[in-house]
């Protein structure tokens, strides 16, 4: 029955997002005003990595050196603008790509950022290759780092020709030794569900991990878009999910032991709540750089991904939004259930400050299925089952804006130039 419910609890998120995520293209599109005294959260990307690992499917491109300083440069001209814009925030979170990639042209984008807001908390995520340069320039600079690891493995990170890349497992857990040293909160990604991995593997890895006592531990499933589909079954094996619920459960019995859980997949000691997932935390964000998502009210906002592009906008005096879709009350609601249940944070009495009354009417048929399938007690709060089932949903999700990106990609170059 369990697998039955997870196949359809699939195939409706890929008709959902097939349905939501289809976003046009606009010439002139533009945020709106932004609220008077309030504050949203900030994503900055950086879209540039030495070599591509086989599974990823975020926005990236080769990195050079001289392209990728004239980038960091339009960033900080596009964070001026949103500020001449009228907009504030307190909480700012760098992804990428690579966004530590040039220590010292992020240590000059955090500090404008700084100085142009009041920031009270700011993550930005790391690969293992950690120099003295890049402690010491974010040590201070930085609330929250985000290391993925997704291995302590050294066949697997040989698979993943993160080996190359980064050092073998050994090499990796000394540098986050270090880092664990030197800021307030590290966070450590491991993936699991790999073609061929098993439950002493993900015990392994966990075990590992947790002889560093790192603050967080955050355990993806393996998420792919069609495209790098088959370079990782080139790599490790043909892709399979039927042990995925199974890898999920051997996680959450061992994690328990020392670590509360936040998310879905996201773990912390004890009074630690800043998670990847700003989107869980955040119902507004801004998205400033190529490829850079945000939404703002009913709305969502897709940056302009060909590099050139995005500097004439930025140079235009210009926000980089290229594409947008507003959505529905309704299908904002489907949103919201989805992401405070991922968070564990869903409450009917939540529901209904925020949306109104209305609200719990607008998804009876949802909140129906969800006791139902005993994905939920009668409390709305998740089994062990349920968790899982919105872990499914929220893989789904992303692996749906990979797709947006894709398709936002197209005719562009591996250096991000239009392709004429």
């Amino acid at each position: 029955m369990k697998e039955q419910i997870v196949k359809i609890v699939e195939k409706y998120a890929k008709y959902k997002i097939d349905k939501n995520l289809n976003l046009p293209y606009h010439d002139g599109v533009v945020y709106p005003q932004p609220e008077d005294g309030k504050k949203y959260l900030l994503y900055l990307h950086i879209p540039f990595c030495k070599v591509f690992c086989p599974y990823c499917s975020f926005h990236k491109y080769s990195f050079n050196e001289q392209k990728a300083r004239e980038y960091f440069k339009m960033l900080r001209k596009e964070i001026r603008l949103a500020k001449e814009k009228g907009f504030d925030f307190a909480s700012v979170y760098i992804g990428g790509g690579t966004p530590t990639i040039l220590p010292d042209e992020l240590a000059k984008t955090i500090d404008l950022v700084r100085e142009l807001f009041d920031i009270k908390e700011l993550s930005c995520e790391a690969d293992p290759d950690i120099s003295d340069e890049l402690i010491e320039l974010l040590k201070d600079r930085v609330d929250r780092l985000s290391v993925g690891i997704q291995s302590l493995d050294d066949e697997r990170l040989k698979q993943t020709k993160r080996c190359e890349k980064f050092g073998t497992a050994n090499e990796q857990i000394e540098n986050i030794k270090k880092l664990i040293k030197n800021f307030k909160i590290v966070n450590c990604d491991l993936i699991f569900n790999f073609p061929d991995q098993t439950k002493e593997d993900i015990l392994d890895d966990i075990r590992k991990l947790k002889e560093l006592s790192p603050p967080q531990i955050s355990m993806y499933p393996l998420m792919y878009s069609p495209s790098v589909k088959s370079d990782i079954e080139k790599n490790m094996g043909k892709i399979a999910n039927t042990k995925e619920f199974e890898l999920y459960q051997v996680i959450l019995e061992e994690l328990s032991d020392g670590y509360v859980q936040n998310s879905c997949w996201a773990f912390s000691k004890q009074g630690i709540s800043l998670i990847d997932e700003y989107v869980v935390d955040h119902i507004e964000y801004l998205g400033l750089g190529s490829g850079a998502f945000g939404f703002i009210k009913d709305t969502l906002y897709i940056n302009t991904f060909a590099l050139d592009e995005y500097k004439k906008k930025v140079e235009s005096g210009l926000l980089s939004t290229q594409r947008h879709k507003i959505y529905s009350q309704k299908e904002i609601l489907n949103y919201r259930l989805m992401v405070d249940m991922f968070g564990l944070d869903f409450s009917i009495e939540k529901l209904l400050k925020k949306y109104g009354k209305e609200a719990k009417q607008k998804l009876f048929f949802e909140l129906f299925l969800l006791k139902l399938f005993k994905i939920t007690d009668k409390n709305y709060k998740l089994t062990t089952f349920g968790k899982y089932i919105f872990l499914v949903l929220m893989k789904e999700f992303y692996i749906g804006m990979d797709l947006v990106r894709e398709t936002s990609r197209q005719g562009i170059d591996r250096f991000g130039l239009i392709i004429k």
